[in-house]
């Protein structure tokens, strides 16, 4: 591409008609591969148009296939094919393709962008009234982000319980997930029983909420065909204290170091504390 032959000896209106038909043959040749590979090319052309104004939030795992096929087009076709064999106008139409393959990150952070700014707008009356007290800019961004795997940092008395729920309820309103496509986590059987009455009572739907125990206890019942039985004190407090006095028992007859730990952690225990305030003086 790019380079001139000359050949000597030859009439310039042969040559010239040589020329022509040359040119008219590869133009066809880059044609016919665009238009053998028009089903791949459009359906990517479509869902790489659907990231102006996304629907649904671009998650990675819905764009690394996409990818993956843009990749492969642009390697094996579309860098192979010359502007001037193709013309302008297929030239400009193709490539969004090349440019998403090159550039896929930019892409999906213009979509997010995009997505997140809308979505927020439209549940906007819906954050502000789901819990007791309107959701603050960072849990609503907790909410509509829908990546595979959203690692959220927050602190006690932060709103997590608040965020779950009103998760869950946004993606059933929003026909994102279906109530049986959608399982919560909780440590405590309490904080799983609450979360569960608070999604039912804002969406009319029973969403699951298991402890991790309950669910692991689960699987292993569908994996072996039956349950095994628990020990006394996994459901038994009496039992379970018990067991643990008989820990600290062992540990304290066994290990000196233990032993002294344990009195000095019992002694200071039971000692009310007290605040500098209660005090007349410094010392």
């Amino acid at each position: 591409a790019g380079h001139r032959f000359m050949v000597r000896g030859v009439e310039h209106s042969k040559a010239d008609a040589f020329s022509s038909t040359v040119s008219a043959a590869w133009t066809r040749y880059n044609i016919g591969l665009l238009e053998k590979d028009a089903l791949r090319i459009n359906g990517l052309l479509s869902a790489i148009g659907e990231l102006r104004n996304p629907t649904h939030y671009p998650s990675a795992c819905l764009l690394m296939p996409m990818l993956a096929k843009a990749k492969i087009l642009d390697t094996t076709l579309l860098s192979k094919l010359r502007p001037e064999a193709i013309g302008t106008d297929q030239t400009r139409r193709i490539e969004p393709i090349s440019a998403f393959a090159k550039a896929p990150k930019r892409f999906r952070e213009q979509a997010i962008a995009r997505f997140v700014e809308t979505e927020l707008m439209h549940w906007h009356d819906f954050f502000d009234s789901v819990e007791s007290n309107p959701l603050t800019p960072e849990q609503r961004l907790a909410i509509v982000v829908d990546e595979d795997a959203t690692l959220v940092l927050a602190g006690a008395g932060s709103g997590k319980t608040s965020v779950i729920t009103a998760k869950a309820a946004y993606l059933m309103k929003a026909g994102i997930r279906k109530p049986e496509e959608i399982l919560l986590l909780a440590f405590a059987r309490g904080a799983a029983q609450e979360i569960s009455a608070r999604i039912e009572e804002r969406c009319g739907a029973p969403v699951e909420v298991k402890t991790f125990h309950a669910l692991a206890y689960h699987i292993i019942g569908v994996v072996d065909g039956s349950k095994p039985a628990l020990a006394p004190h996994a459901t038994d407090d009496v039992a379970f204290l018990a067991l643990i006095r008989k820990i600290l028992k062992d540990l304290v007859g066994a290990q000196p170091a233990v032993y002294r730990a344990t009195i000095d952690w019992f002694a200071q225990f039971f000692v009310v504390p007290q605040s500098p305030w209660d005090f007349k003086t410094r010392h």
